[in-house]
This record gives structure tokens, C-alpha cells and sequence, in this order.
């Protein structure tokens, strides 16, 4: 029996040839399941990002609040801060950062270190930044409920924009300018 000398040449066409006998031989592979796709769109993603600072950032405004106004503002701090707990929920749910993207903006309805300082001077302004607050976030909510895909999202926005017309109406009984 003679042997052939292995030679490198020699060497990768049998390590060729076993590949494809054990590709051959191997089962059919079955793709790997897509990621499910998310229930949220950029309209949902956005609306919690935002949301959140336009609540977090109103809080420390409600301390302000003059002696007539300061059960409404209780009221306004304890649903702000449910509504505020529901979107850290969907934060999370969304797999979306803590960062808050708006830090700094200047925005209607929310309320930036510039205007807390004003109202520290002089809460009478409450009020008006009160409204703008309520009637912002209210559109926003409407927006949501729009052009959302995530049910539980919309359910949300869907209470906060009716919550928002309850509070925008209490908020006119009182006599303040502004």
C-alpha cells in the first residue's frame, strides 16, 4: 500500500471536502426568531419623554402656591405624581433611557429653573404658568391619543387630556389675572 504525501494543497482540499460532507449532513438551520417588534412608535416615545419633565419639573411650582390655591395645588401635586409613577412604568416598559432630552428647553407648559425662580419671587404668577401647564399637556395628550400605537399609552394619554379639562375648568373658578 502506497501513501500519498500530504502537501499543503492536498491538506485543504480534504478539509474542504469534510465541509461540505458535514454541511450536507447538518440539519436544515430554522432562522432565529425576529425580535418581537415594540407596541411603541416615535409619537408614543416622545410623548413619555416629554411628559415626564412637564410633570417633574411642575411639582416644585405647586409648593409655591398661595393659601387660596394651595388645596387645588395639592390636588394637582398628588395626580401629577400618580401620572408621573404610570410613565416611569412605560419609561421602563419602552426600554426608554432615564435622561431626561429636554433638560433645559424652553418649552410652554413646562417649567424651566428660570421660571421657578420667578415664581419664587412672586407666586402670583402661579396661575398663569399653571394654565399654560394644563393646556400644553392637554394637547399633548390629544396628540398621543392621535397618532400613538401603544394601547396602554394612549389609555394614559387618554386620562391625563381628561383629567387636564377637569383641572383646566377648576382652575378658571379662580379669580386670579394672569
Amino acid at each position: 500500500m502506497t501513501t500519498t504525501p500530504a502537501t499543503p494543497g492536498r491538506l485543504r482540499a480534504l478539509w474542504g471536502a469534510t465541509l461540505l460532507v458535514l454541511a450536507a449532513c447538518a440539519p436544515a438551520t430554522v432562522p432565529s426568531p425576529e425580535p418581537a417588534a415594540s407596541p411603541f412608535n416615535a409619537t408614543d416615545t416622545a410623548w413619555i419623554q416629554l411628559m415626564i419633565p412637564m410633570n417633574e419639573q411642575l411639582l416644585p411650582a405647586l409648593d409655591l402656591a398661595t393659601p387660596e390655591l394651595a388645596p387645588f395645588a395639592a390636588e394637582l401635586k398628588t395626580s401629577h405624581g400618580r401620572e408621573l409613577a404610570a410613565l416611569k412604568r412605560l419609561r421602563d416598559r419602552a426600554a426608554l433611557p432615564e435622561e431626561n432630552v429636554h433638560a433645559g428647553h424652553q418649552m410652554p407648559g413646562l417649567v424651566s429653573e428660570a421660571d421657578l425662580a420667578g415664581l419664587r419671587l412672586d407666586p402670583s404668577g402661579l396661575p398663569a404658568k399653571l394654565r399654560e401647564h394644563l393646556e400644553q399637556s392637554a394637547l399633548l395628550a390629544r396628540g398621543e391619543q392621535d397618532s400613538g400605537a401603544d394601547r396602554e399609552t394612549r389609555d394614559l394619554a387618554a386620562s391625563i387630556a381628561a383629567a387636564r379639562a377637569d383641572q383646566s375648568t377648576r382652575l378658571g373658578a379662580f379669580a386670579f389675572a394672569g
